[in-house]
Order: C-alpha cells, then sequence, then structure tokens
C-alpha cells in the first residue's frame, strides 16, 4: 500500500446560508418495501468485481482463525425468512488472479476450512461450498485456519475468492456476489511509515539528506523486519540521499531490524547486503555477503546500531532509531563510521 507523503492545504468557502421555501406541492416519500421485496444474497462487503478483505496473521507456529466469508440472506418479510434456501458459493481461484496477478493461492496443505454443519464442500480447491439456510437462518460464516503461519512466506501475499453462484427458492444474488482473502503473515512491527530525520555522511560532503521517504517493514520472522524503501525504484531495499540535488543512493546497503517484543526496543540491526539467505533486491545481489556476525557486504559496507539513540517503537507505534553506515575501505581509522542516520519513523498503517 503506497501512502501519500504530501500534505494538501484546503482553503474552505463559506456562503451565506440559502433557505428554500417549499410550495404547496407535497413531497412525494417512498413506500416500504415489504411484502413486495425479494430476498438478496450476499457477502458483507462483497463486490462485483471482488472486493479484497485484507487478513494478516501473526507470524508464529500456533492457529491462527480467520473469518473469511459474512454469508447474508436479506428478506423482505418474515414469510420468506421461513423458507428453505440452498446458496453455493464458489472457491474461486479466478477471482484472486483477477484482484492482483501478484497474490499466490495459499496452498491446501496449509489451512483448513471451517464452517457450520449446514455447509458442505465438494471439489477440492476450485470447488463450491453448498449451504443450507434452514427457516430462520439468515447468515453463514466461512473460516480459515492456519495451524503454523511461519510456513507463510513473509514478503508475499496469498489470496482466497469467494463468488456467490446461486440462491434458490426465489433468492437473489446481490451485486456483493464476491470478495477476496489476502493473506500475509505478519509480526507486531510490520507496516508503513514515514522516514524523517538527518544524515551525515563523512566522506563527500556533497551528500546531503534527500527528504522524507515511505518504508516499509516487511516481516521475516517473529521480531525481524526488513525496511524497504518504497521510494527507491519503485521499492527497494535502500537509502536514497542527494548528490548535490540528485537522488541517488549507497549500492548494497540496507537494512534488517530486530525488536525486543519485551520492551519495545529495536535489539539490533544489520546490513540486508551482507546476508547471503536474503534475495537480491533492486537487482542488487547478496551472494557475497559475510553472514553472521558482521553481515559485511562485499564493499565491506556494514549497519550498526548508535546506542546513543533512543532506539524504540513508541506508544503511537512510530520508532526512534539512530544508526551507523560502518565502512572500513572508506573510512580506515576505527571505528570506520562513514555516516550517520537519526531518523523518525512514523507509522502510517499496514501494508
Amino acid at each position: 500500500m503506497k501512502y501519500s507523503l504530501k500534505i494538501t492545504k484546503y482553503l474552505a468557502i463559506f456562503a451565506g446560508a440559502l433557505i428554500l421555501f417549499s410550495a404547496c406541492k407535497k413531497v412525494k416519500v417512498p413506500e416500504p418495501m415489504g411484502d413486495a421485496g425479494r430476498t438478496l444474497v450476499k457477502i458483507i462487503d462483497g463486490g462485483t468485481p471482488a472486493s479484497i478483505n485484507k487478513k494478516p496473521v501473526d507470524f508464529v507456529p500456533t492457529p491462527s482463525k480467520i473469518l473469511a466469508v459474512e454469508l447474508r440472506r436479506d428478506v423482505p418479510n418474515n414469510a420468506e425468512l421461513q423458507k428453505t434456501m440452498i446458496v453455493t458459493v464458489k472457491d474461486d481461484l479466478a477471482a484472486v488472479t483477477a484482484a492482483n496477478p501478484a497474490y499466490i493461492q495459499l496452498p491446501t496443505a496449509w489451512y483448513t476450512i471451517a464452517y457450520g454443519s449446514d455447509g458442505v464442500k465438494t471439489g477440492g480447491q476450485g470447488g463450491t461450498f453448498t449451504f443450507t439456510f434452514k427457516p430462520g437462518d439468515f447468515a453463514k460464516e466461512i473460516y480459515i485456519v492456519i495451524p503454523d503461519a511461519t510456513l507463510l512466506n513473509p514478503s508475499s501475499l496469498y489470496g482466497l475468492g469467494f463468488t456467490i453462484m446461486t440462491a434458490d427458492a426465489g433468492g437473489i444474488v446481490s451485486a456483493q456476489k464476491s470478495v477476496v482473502v489476502e493473506i500475509g503473515a505478519k509480526n507486531n512491527w510490520d507496516g508503513v511509515y514515514e522516514m524523517s530525520g538527518t544524515f551525515v555522511d563523512v566522506s563527500n560532503a556533497a551528500f546531503t539528506y534527500y527528504g522524507d521517504q515511505q518504508y516499509s517493514l516487511i516481516t521475516v520472522g517473529a521480531t525481524k523486519c526488513v525496511v524497504r524503501n518504497d521510494d527507491l525504484n519503485g521499492g527497494v531495499v535502500g537509502y536514497l540521499f542527494s548528490n548535490a540535488g540528485t537522488g541517488t543512493y549507497y549500492g548494497t546497503y540496507g537494512l534488517v531490524i530486530s525488536f525486543n517484543p519485551a520492551t519495545n526496543a529495536i535489539a539490533d540491526l544489520y546490513n540486508y547486503y551482507g546476508d547471503p539467505t536474503m534475495p537480491s533486491s533492486g537487482g542488487q545481489s547478496t551472494s557475497a555477503g559475510s553472514g553472521p556476525p558482521l553481515y559485511s557486504a562485499s564493499n565491506t559496507r556494514r549497519a550498526v546500531l548508535d546506542p546513543s539513540g533512543v532506539n524504540a517503537v513508541q506508544g503511537n507505534k512510530d520508532i526512534l532509531i539512530k544508526h551507523w553506515l560502518v565502512q572500513p575501505n572508506t573510512v580506515t581509522t576505527p571505528p570506520n563510521i562513514r555516516s550517520s542516520f537519526n531518523e523518525t519513523w512514523k507509522y502510517l498503517g499496514p501494508r
């Protein structure tokens, strides 16, 4: 999700009150639907095409239960409510792809479907749910149970689609008939942030702060996130700065950050490109990274937490952080600090 970092000022224009006097002609008042209506069958917050319902789950190896579909029949009168109605809902693979081609179909081995005794699933993945609304029933639900969310790739988004196909007993399928449930594994710090602060590079005075940037913290563990810069080349792990007025960035330098869940303090960080287990980002390879404990990139760049900072998550979910880019092949005098960062990451919302 892309959040706008621009603040738009609106000029309020006040006008005098215009008083409207009614003539003798009476206004026609619509009559209630009453017995003339038909029963509408819908998915709460559904749409045509399918609406997207985001359902993040905690990145933990314990079961998570998600309410995926709230199926309703809106009846015009009690007589219609007392009818038995059969409603079919498709496990809609095509709706998932149409909603977002990047969605991955959630593997069937990673979840189970839960619903009441009045529901039956046939056909496996891509099959059909059949629900029986007995007299007095107006709601049915479909739940997704994920036993172990750590099987999910936190950098990916998974989808399951549901579309009402038929309703008998005179029921009408509403335009609110389809939903795609987006599932992503996320820890407590996963989200979108606005980064602001200061930046100094001792090796080149022309390198200065570029401006506020949007960061996404992406779960890669129960307490660990990769920091993606959404404003850098469409979304790359890296730091954007100004070189004499022109935007540029450090090659093979970005952050992986860990949190202490007991205190919400930043426990540690390191250079993403020093970790050969991480995938390449923006065409920059991690394969030459040294791995632990230093996580040095091939050009000796490391990321180190500056202990003089607050380095913790605040009550409003903002993050205060100070860190260093350490590069021995450029700054040869220990502690080899090339660049200093003093930042606030303002929490904007979920990814």
